[in-house]
């Protein structure tokens, strides 16, 4: 199963009446299935398909609390109350490191290799502990794969981990792959300079004394 990361983050505005959210009003978001016809409308007023690019299987969607009402209930899977937090201004930009979040945004963003299923669920659960992410919504889908819907504790992304279902001999290996990835590389060497080159000097001839003679 591919893993997706919503491309969107918290909104700004109610996704039903438009309005634009306090700092500090609690609100309500749910991600929703995309081809359910009782949510096109919504999708449509938030501008619907992009340059002709094909909607994502699920949708992120944000309202509040006068609209939670009228968010159609056999579109949603999953439904939680936040509180909007206003956008801090850009921090000034810092030398890039690797950190669990930028790996697991890598990881998950790069192509879909199921040998990194157990790296991005170890992340995921690291950065749980760490209260960046939090856990909304767990669900078994038809092929019995267990997914966990996670929220981006700052700015309300969402994404969907697939739970590998590590066993106990499993997770050492896996924390150990995820070490080696997330340590920082080691120094490029350094060039020693050449050794300058040892020339023996040339002994000069004596210029000869000009001739006396007539």
């Amino acid at each position: 199963m591919a893993i997706e990361w919503n491309l969107r983050g918290r909104s700004n505005t109610c996704g039903c009446c438009e309005k634009a959210f306090d700092d500090g009003e609690k609100l309500f978001s749910a991600v929703a299935i995309t081809a359910a016809e009782s949510i096109a409308p919504i999708i449509e007023k938030l501008g619907g398909s992009k340059d002709g690019k094909e909607l994502p299987e699920y949708i992120r969607l944000d309202v509040c609390k006068e609209c939670r009402k009228t968010l159609p209930k056999d579109a949603i899977i999953s439904l939680w109350q936040g509180v909007y937090t206003a956008p801090e201004p850009p921090a000034p930009e810092a030398l890039p490191r690797e950190t669990a979040e930028s790996l697991l945004r890598k990881l998950i963003e790069g192509e879909d290799n199921p040998d990194n299923v157990p790296v991005i669920f170890v992340l995921a659960v690291m950065l749980e502990r760490k209260k960046i992410l939090i856990e909304r919504t767990v669900r078994h889908l038809p092929d019995g794969t267990l997914m966990r819907i996670y929220e981006h504790k700052k700015n309300g992304e969402v994404i969907f981990i697939t739970d590998p279902n590590l066993s106990l001999e499993q997770i050492p290996i896996v924390q150990q792959r995820v070490a080696e990835l997330l340590a920082p590389p080691p120094p490029a060497p350094v060039e020693q300079p050449a050794p300058a080159s040892e020339e023996t000097p040339t002994e000069e001839t004596p210029a000869e004394a000009p001739s006396t003679e007539e």
